[in-house]
């Protein structure tokens, strides 16, 4: 019985496209799976300077948010842990390249409600203070709730509940102790029933 050479050229080709077809594919999964990682540690290293910045500017406000007599008190105590302005330029470049929008938006509404946050014509009142620490503390918080989202940091972090979060404060133990005695002793006049 003769084969044709038809029936044994057929699965020699196939194999031959194989051969070169699925090291390629591979070879693309592989360098699009290495671009992806790249881009991930690219993102996380800005985000980790974001939120680094975004400290540094919430005590800057709260610094120029101070009255003279805070400030004069507490002035040596002070550093300024903002960047130079050319290296915040490059953050915010490095930011647009591999950031997210809503991050990007929430960074910037920092030094942003720093500028509109401040009472034109006259110095900021303990009202004012107390306005805009809230807000740019919102502000932070969302900006690390959404880096934390993005960055899926909480589905790296252990699930087990914390034993130390479940204890109350020493500071919360010794006010329930001060209550506790002060229910206990009856009032001064003798009569425990009022």
């Amino acid at each position: 019985m003769t084969t044709s050479p038809v029936l044994v050229l057929v699965p020699s080709l196939i194999a031959a496209i194989i051969a070169v077809v699925v090291p390629l594919v591979s070879f693309r999964l592989a360098l699009r799976q290495d671009h992806s990682r790249w881009l991930r540690e690219q993102r996380a290293q800005v985000y980790v300077d974001l939120l680094t910045e975004a400290y540094a500017e919430q005590q800057w406000i709260e610094r120029d948010m101070e009255d003279e007599e805070t400030r004069k008190r507490f002035g040596s105590h002070y550093t300024d842990l903002r960047l130079p302005p050319l290296e915040r330029a490059r953050l915010g470049v490095r930011a647009t390249m591999y950031g997210s929008r809503t991050v990007n938006g929430l960074f910037n509404r920092i030094p942003a409600e720093a500028f509109w946050g401040k009472p034109m014509g006259r110095k900021p009142n303990d009202g004012d203070r107390i306005a805009m620490r809230v807000r740019v503390g919102a502000i932070a918080d969302e900006l690390q709730a959404v880096i934390r989202q993005e960055m899926r940091s909480d589905d790296l972090l252990p699930t087990a509940p914390s034993q130390l979060l479940d204890q109350p404060h020493p500071i919360d133990r010794m006010r329930s102790r001060d209550t506790s005695a002060s229910a206990e002793q009856p009032p001064e006049d003798g009569n425990p029933s009022r």
